[in-house]
This record gives C-alpha cells, sequence and structure tokens, in this order.
C-alpha cells in the first residue's frame, strides 16, 4: 500500500470509526471499549482482547440526556448515548480510569445502566509523578490485571504481557518516529495526515497499525522535504474526535507541526521497561509520562513541557482546542497562555466546542483571524 493509500484509509477512520469497530467481532476480535489515554492497554492485549478508544460522536443526543446534565463534557454523553442506543453492542465491555469528575460519573452510570459482559474501573493516584504515590498505582494495576483475569477465567501470562508491552511500546517508537520527521523534514508530511495516521491506531489491533507505521515510515521521501510554507501551529487538548479542526487549520494556510493532546502525543509519551513484566513497570509508566491536567502535579512540568514542544517544533502560535466543560483544561489555560506569550512571545488560542452543537463556520472564522495575526496579513 502506498503512502496515500494508508493515508486515505486513516483519515476514513477518522471520520467514522464506528461502522469499522462493529466489524472486528465478525473478524474474531473482542474489542474492549477504552476512554483514557492512562489505560494499562497491554493487559488487555494480553488477554486476547483489542482495546479500542472511544472519543464521542457527532450525533443528536437522545437518551444520555436522561443520565447525564448538559454541562457534563460531550465526549461522555454522546459515548453514553451510543450505548444506550445500542450502537456499541459489538463490545465486550469498557474500562473507566478515575480522571475528571465526568468519566468517575459515567463509569457508575454505565454499570447500572448497560449490560456489557465487562465493567473495569482503573483508580489513578491523584499526585502522580510523585513517589508517594506509586505503590499505589503498582497495586491498582495488579487489582486491574486480577480484574480482567477473573472475567476470561484465565491467567494473564508472563510471556504474553512481556510480548504485550513488546509491541505497544514498537507502536510508540514508529509514532515518536513520525512526529519528529515532521519537525526534521518539514514538508515531508502534512500534519493533518500525520495525526490521521496515529488516530486511526485506536481502532485497530497494535500489530496491525505497527504494520502500517513501518510501511508509511519508509514510504515517506524525506529527499523531497522542502518545507511547505505553511505557518507552524502546535494543537493542545484532549481529544480531536473528528479531522475538522486540523483540517481547517490547514485550509487556512496553517499546519500542526505538533500536538499535545491525550489523543495524540501525550498518549505515546514514555515506555514501559521491556525487562520487567511486573505491575509496576506498567505503573511507571504511566507515573512517570506527562500528566493529564485531570491528576495534581506541579503546573510548572506542563508549561515546561508545552514551551519545550513549542521550540522544538518551530510552533508560531499554539491553539488550545478544548471540549465545553473540561474544567480541569481550562483552569490550566490562562497561566499557559500567559507563560507562552511572556517567555516565547508565542500567541494563543482558545477554542471551545461540543460534538451537539459543532460549528465549523464560527471556528474557521476564528482561526482565521487568529492566523492572520501572527502571518501579519
Amino acid at each position: 500500500m502506498d503512502v496515500q493509500a494508508i493515508i486515505d484509509e486513516c483519515m476514513q477512520l477518522w471520520r467514522d470509526p464506528y461502522p469499522h469497530l462493529a466489524k472486528l467481532r465478525d473478524e474474531g476480535e473482542k474489542p474492549m471499549a477504552v476512554f483514557c489515554s492512562y489505560t494499562p492497554e497491554e493487559i488487555l492485549h494480553a488477554a486476547g482482547f483489542t482495546p479500542v478508544r472511544l472519543m464521542g460522536s457527532v450525533r443528536t443526543l437522545t437518551h444520555a440526556d436522561a443520565h447525564l446534565q448538559a454541562y457534563c463534557c460531550s465526549l461522555a454523553r454522546t459515548d453514553l448515548d451510543m450505548a444506550l442506543a445500542g450502537d456499541l453492542d459489538f463490545l465486550e465491555g469498557a474500562v473507566f480510569v478515575q480522571t475528571c469528575d465526568t468519566m468517575m460519573r459515567l463509569s457508575d452510570i454505565w454499570r447500572r445502566n448497560t449490560d456489557f459482559p465487562f465493567h473495569g474501573d482503573l483508580v489513578l493516584p491523584i499526585r502522580m509523578g510523585e513517589e508517594v504515590s506509586l505503590p499505589f498505582l503498582v497495586e491498582e494495576v495488579h487489582r486491574f490485571r486480577r480484574s480482567v483475569e477473573e472475567f476470561t477465567g484465565e491467567e494473564i501470562g508472563d510471556g504474553a504481557l512481556v510480548e504485550s508491552i513488546h509491541i505497544y511500546n514498537r507502536n510508540r517508537r514508529l509514532a515518536d518516529r513520525l512526529y519528529k520527521l515532521r519537525t526534521t523534514y518539514p514538508g515531508v508530511i502534512d500534519g493533518l495526515s500525520a495525526t490521521a495516521v496515529i488516530t486511526a491506531g485506536f481502532w485497530m489491533r497494535r500489530e496491525k497499525h505497527n504494520e502500517m507505521l513501518q510501511e508509511l515510515l519508509e514510504g515517506l521521501d524525506t529527499g523531497k522535504s522542502r518545507g511547505n510554507g505553511k505557518t507552524p501551529l502546535l494543537v493542545s487538548g484532549s481529544t480531536c474526535t473528528t479531522p475538522d479542526i486540523i483540517e481547517l487549520i490547514a485550509e487556512l494556510g496553517a499546519d500542526v507541526v505538533d500536538d499535545d493532546l491525550c489523543s495524540g502525543h501525550r498518549y505515546f509519551d514514555n515506555y514501559v521497561d521491556e525487562a520487567d513484566s511486573s505491575q509496576e513497570a506498567l505503573a511507571r509508566r504511566m507515573w512517570g509520562r506527562i500528566n493529564c491536567p485531570a491528576k495534581h502535579q506541579c503546573i510548572e512540568d506542563r508549561i515546561e513541557h508545552l514551551l519545550r514542544q513549542v521550540r522544538d517544533s518551530g510552533a508560531k502560535g499554539v491553539v488550545f482546542f478544548l471540549q465545553s466543560f473540561c474544567e480541569p483544561h481550562l483552569f490550566d489555560v490562562p497561566y499557559l497562555r500567559e507563560r507562552l506569550q511572556d517567555e516565547l512571545e508565542v500567541p494563543s488560542l482558545v477554542l471551545e466546542t461540543e460534538l451537539q452543537s459543532f460549528s465549523r463556520g464560527q471556528l474557521r472564522t476564528r482561526l482565521q483571524a487568529f492566523i492572520e495575526t501572527i502571518t501579519g496579513v
């Protein structure tokens, strides 16, 4: 498959992954829903499941409003609506990670109002990245592994877990190579295509995604790198459920050269120690990665990481793309924007949106004005 064919397939998945997900069971796979980048997917993979990421859908709600208030984020509301409407009946179950208040409540609502065979919860310490919290996280990962084993009735062998760790680490390395190519060889692949290829991996076996990434990397011609003349931007936030925001950036003469998304760079940040198949190795990877804003850590760590990303990528502006009512991200934004401006003189734009009332026209107008302030047009 050539480079463009790979990109086209990934773009199609990104626009509407659910028909593809519904076919996985017919192909002999056992899809297990995950909602968060903190999920230790290696455990699910080693147990024979295919972890798939639910990131909401652009749809009119018919069931969820009876259970979740309108001020909850649209990711949670649309995921719940799909479950209650029977659109996710192909799933074996779902795994919830305690991050924000909405996701913690969604777990309880999901458990009481759906009848999927498996329901998993993973409780994370609030203070990630501090020595005092690591023993708790190790035990929680161990408890999660036991809950999966009890559901399947089989032990997850250390050999199987080691193999899954190797597969996921390879995926992270390949993703990291793709991201670095975008800054080392400007123009060799645009931000929309690169993001599509990474995002598509949430809805397929990691082995298949690894093959796809490897094929893509081998097919890219770095000798033709000339730059694309577009204004380089960095996008920060939680998830990009649809390609719209990055498509708009491309249409307006800019390009996403890096991101700080939990469905992007934060997802593949850090590696598991492959010499250690214990719960501690998995826990240490989660514990040592760049934190989600829903977890407490010195905010200096997040801003220093973001400043470094902006410097390394050459981004001339930062777009904070947030789901409405996502308080953890919104709380961080004023301080992050101030430091970006004061230390790097990099302007930023905050965009909030809901999947139920997505307005491409309004986003386009604001993005166009922002890009024009950077280019001086």
